[in-house]
């Protein structure tokens, strides 16, 4: 215990200076919201059917049926200047799955194999976990 006394973490630390937190400063960031009658399903399954039709027809089947969603980048606009540190993905694919389906299993098999991704990611429900 003695070494994380002498540690400089601010946690561990004894001076009363390091324990003080800086003041928040909100940014100057506004979301405009959509308009009203703006649909975003068809507009996004729209182009992200398009796209993939171009791009993985072995996918198409997915898009069609609504379980497979390209998200591009573009479409939102260049990431914020206070978002600096983030690199954000030019692309998120979206599949959705039916938990305890092995036919979504084997979809999330074909995107995987079809896309070849950096990266993968897992949204699990709290109610199912052991």
């Amino acid at each position: 215990m003695e070494s994380l006394n002498s540690t400089s973490f601010p946690i561990f630390n004894t001076n009363p200076f390091l324990l003080k937190t800086r003041p928040f400063k909100p940014s100057k960031v506004s979301v405009k919201p959509p308009p009203p009658d703006f649909d975003f399903r068809s507009e996004i399954l729209e182009e992200s059917t398009a796209v993939i039709a171009k791009t993985h027809p072995e996918l198409l089947d997915l898009a069609s049926g609504g379980s497979l969603v390209l998200i591009e980048k573009r479409l939102f606009g260049p990431v914020p200047s206070w978002r600096a540190e983030f690199v954000e993905p030019e692309a998120i694919w979206l599949v959705g799955t039916t938990h305890i389906s092995r036919e979504s299993a084997m979809e999330v098999e074909r995107v995987v194999q079809a896309l070849k991704p950096d990266n993968v990611v897992v949204e699990l429900c709290r109610s199912r976990q052991v």
